[in-house]
């Protein structure tokens, strides 16, 4: 990926940017952090587990810091996706540690109200599934909550598959959710490896 990330129209027209996180974005990454945990607040199907209150800037940090050494060290690929200033959108893949299972990343996506359903998260999920070849993960994993019907469709689209069903597994404003598990495999798949090209 370029130095200066990737440009292009999402379907309502805004002109996004990929791009990997820097130390300097703490602050649009703290407000990204917080608009998701608001709202957590008020949708209950939102798909993230982590978030359960207001992150500080300090605590971004130590998680950015987390983030750019596994990028150094090939463990990490993040990548964000921006509206000007206001990061609007994150993609991560870790690469598990153990040895047994080095082949393999699990993999998680978020977008921000107003922006989802307009293209930023199957491209940042292009973006990072691309990379991940590189890096030697090839088997990609994820969990999504089964009541999320917007971000399943998305992963079917983009190659995922449904591996089961982890009933029960979150308890969310008393109600029980059930978790889809899914999988990709990467290898031979031109989906992945070649993410579509927008303006630069």
């Amino acid at each position: 990926m370029r130095a200066t990330g990737i440009g292009f129209r999402a379907r309502d027209g805004r002109r996004i940017t990929i791009r990997t996180l820097k130390r300097n974005d703490i602050l649009a990454l703290t407000n990204f952090a917080n608009t998701l945990s608001r709202e957590k607040e008020t949708n209950p199907n939102l798909g993230i587990v982590s978030l359960d209150k207001r992150v500080t800037q300090k605590e971004e940090l130590e998680f950015l810091d987390r983030i750019i050494s596994g990028r150094r060290a090939k463990e990490e690929i993040s990548l964000a996706a921006f509206d000007g200033k206001r990061m609007v959108g994150h993609c991560h893949l870790s690469r598990r540690k153990q040895r047994d299972v080095r082949h393999t990343g699990v993999f998680g996506i978020s977008v921000i109200e107003g922006y989802r359903e307009v293209g930023i998260g199957s491209r940042l999920a292009a973006e990072v599934l691309g990379q991940a070849p590189k890096m030697g993960v090839w088997l990609v994993e994820l969990e999504v909550m089964d009541i999320n019907d917007v971000a399943i469709r998305l992963y079917e689209k983009i190659g995922f598959r449904r591996a089961g069903i982890i009933p029960n597994k979150i308890l969310r404003k008393r109600r029980h959710i059930d978790i889809v598990v899914m999988y990709a495999d990467l290898r031979g798949s031109d989906k992945f490896l070649q993410p579509p090209r927008g303006e630069s």
